[in-house]
């Protein structure tokens, strides 16, 4: 069979392992599938139940948005919640087969939620749905106005955000009566039940300013049956996904100090702190990695989970960056020992572990979308096989490692994507990919739009500059107050030696990025001329209109205070990618998404002004009704002709 090279279409064909969670037994793991239908335009999702020896069920099925599965503690139920005309539910169905069934009828919407141990109960958390006839007439239609009287009214990908608040209810699993049990004034989030069935903590921001302490939320304990909650004293500083230790008697969470700074660089430590009261202890002080990372690439990945303990309490085990990849980690509580388990070239996405021997993982590696493993005393075992049809059809081109000494010497980490035909005497165009974040990381997992550019001929060269986390906090702390310039030098200096490669055509070169990655390209084509195009999305231009941004209150303490104090004024004009607008020359596409409440559409609108005003090269495409993560996302239809774009227009300027 002769195997056809990936094309922005495959977006249709491949098929997304999302959700996992294992059964109590250890026996079998349920989990979502979601796909893109392209006549549709939308995204399905349904539910599986696979079997230790590898037998898959197809559980729920049809065109259906499944989300969050999980075991019932007895293991005769798997719920789920089940979106429907725009609205959500709690849904079950029998372990062993048969009809699903509707657990609540309510009108809202459900998020996270946890089982009591005897199965009678979930405490989840809910939105309710308010119905205001005022301000929105006619069903379908936009309202009629937005009535602000908070700083933070806007989240991307939600849009304007309701005035209700998530808190958290309880809900009987056999009547779907309803319960709610916390009325925070700002919400509750992440609700983990005890062991014992008796009680639940939670996290919350209860501070009166809370868009100007967003950083300082808390743990609450309250009651199964509601009443008075009590906070958890723990350091000031950001912290959530707490869990429960197995005999009941502490919490570990996820936790960053100095919520002073709103910087990604600072590690997000395991900490433990005991529910009767005492001192909150980090256990992972000595490891200078991050936990929760956040590993990019544009397949989408959605799913969530916690820190888990094991049976005996003696250790928790979680997920971390590390140089690339995400790898499963073991941390020894007594000893505050961190060792890896397993992740070598592949990143771990999701997990569950059934307390005793058994993990199930969901891992993407660079030549698969993602496939769910169990890993058993110390055997790794890959359970299902999602495109292994598609896979067999399609050239994939395999990443060459890439290592060199960048800014202040420090070792880099990259990554160069050849065609799959590479013939090593032809020369190639070559395309930087920048990543967004900026504290964030490019590692060892499929990246649709990187195997369509190589397909297309192109070397694509990606890497972790500073400010990438899996590296350590040193490196990730190089970017704080000086975007753009520590990045660019590890850049540069990995062009001035891939160039050398006599296969990289030097004069043929487009630099591109969303985001973050934006913004660099924005800087670099300020401040270079080397690239004959570059493509920027969802990008930041303008440090101070960057305040309407849906966090932009939180922009002046990620830097150096408020822009309008007269001795800052300076230096965030400096670092704005405007300032430079004159020496950009590079001809230039601007891809943006004019829901994006994360870069404003008017980020765009105020570089593409200015160019056309210095008559420079540029265009701009604008995707109408997308947040800011429309490369994994945004709409099937709308995800493929932003490729086409791109695409059209990099051949239009290093092909010629």
């Amino acid at each position: 069979m002769k195997r056809k090279y990936v094309s922005i279409d495959d977006l249709y064909r491949i098929k997304f392992l999302r959700e996992i969670s294992l059964s109590p037994d250890g026996q079998k793991v349920a989990y979502t599938v979601e796909w893109m239908d392209k006549k549709k335009n939308k995204y399905f999702s349904n539910l599986y139940v696979v079997s230790e020896d590898g037998r898959a069920r197809h559980f729920v099925r049809g065109n259906k948005d499944i989300k969050l599965p999980k075991w019932s503690p007895n293991g005769k139920l798997i719920s789920f919640v089940l979106t429907e005309k725009d609205e959500q539910n709690l849904w079950a169905i029998p372990a062993d087969g048969g009809e699903a069934y509707a657990i609540t009828k309510a009108k809202g919407f459900f998020g996270h939620y946890d089982w009591t141990p005897g199965s009678k109960h979930i405490v989840c958390e809910f939105t309710v749905k308010k119905e205001d006839k005022e301000r929105v007439p006619e069903k379908g239609k936009p309202p009629l106005y937005y009535h602000m009287k908070n700083m933070w009214y806007k989240l991307d990908g939600r849009g304007m955000l309701p005035e209700e608040k998530q808190h958290i209810w309880k809900v009987n699993a056999g009547s779907g009566k309803m319960k709610q049990l916390t009325f925070g004034r700002n919400g509750d989030e992440l609700p983990d039940v005890s062991p014992d069935g008796k009680y639940v903590v939670f996290g919350s921001n209860r501070n009166k300013n809370f868009e100007e302490r967003l950083q300082y939320p808390d743990l609450y304990i309250i009651s199964i049956n509601g009443g008075k909650e009590r906070r958890l004293k723990t350091p000031a500083g950001p912290k959530w996904a707490p869990v429960f230790s197995p005999d009941g008697k502490y919490i570990a969470y996820r936790g960053r100090l100095y919520p002073e700074e709103w910087v990604g660089w600072r590690n997000i430590y395991m900490w433990m702190v005991p529910v009767r009261g005492g001192r909150a202890v980090n256990i992972t002080k000595s490891f200078d990695q991050t936990f929760e990372a956040l590993a990019i690439d544009d397949l989408g990945h959605y799913a969530w989970s916690r820190p888990i303990f094991s049976a005996d309490g003696k250790c928790l085990y979680d997920i971390s960056a590390d140089g690339g990849d995400v790898s499963l980690y073991r941390i020894d509580i007594k000893q505050r020992k961190v060792s890896k388990i397993l992740g070598t070239n592949e990143r771990i996405y999701a997990l569950d572990h059934d307390g005793k021997s058994t993990f199930a993982l969901a891992i993407a590696n660079v030549t698969s979308p993602g496939n769910l493993h169990l890993l058993k005393e110390g055997d790794c075992k890959q359970l299902t096989h999602l495109d292994k049809n598609y896979l067999k059809t399609r050239r994939l081109a395999k990443p060459e490692e890439v290592r060199w000494k960048g800014y202040k010497g420090d070792e880099i980490h990259g990554w160069l994507l050849k065609p799959p035909n590479f013939k090593r005497k032809k020369r190639y165009p070559l395309i930087v990919q920048i990543h967004g974040g900026p504290n964030a990381a490019y590692g060892n997992s499929l990246f649709h739009e990187f195997q369509v550019l190589a397909a297309k001929g192109y070397i694509v060269f990606y890497s972790n500059p500073h400010g990438s986390i899996g590296y350590g906090e040193r490196f990730g702390r190089e970017l704080h107050n000086k975007w753009g310039i520590p990045d660019t030098k590890d850049i540069m200096k990995a062009l001035r030696l891939l160039t050398k490669r006599g296969y990289i055509d030097k004069k043929r070169m487009a630099v591109m990025g969303g985001s973050y990655g934006g913004f660099m390209t924005n800087w670099i084509i300020g401040h270079t001329d080397v690239f004959k195009a570059a493509v920027t999305m969802r990008s930041v231009v303008n440090m101070f209109s960057f305040l309407s941004s849906d966090f932009g209150f939180g922009i002046p303490k990620q830097f150096k205070g408020n822009w309008w104090d007269k001795r800052n004024l300076q230096f965030y004009w400096d670092m704005s990618p405007l300032k430079y607008v004159k020496r950009m020359k590079t001809p230039l596409l601007i891809i943006h998404s004019e829901q994006d409440h994360r870069c404003p559409i008017g980020q765009a609108e105020e570089l593409f002004t200015a160019l056309k005003l210095l008559r420079r090269d540029v265009e701009m495409v604008r995707f109408p009704g997308e947040p800011h993560g429309l490369s994994r996302h945004g709409s099937p239809r709308r995800r493929e002709k932003r490729l086409e774009f791109i695409l059209g227009f990099v051949d239009r300027h290093l092909k010629k």
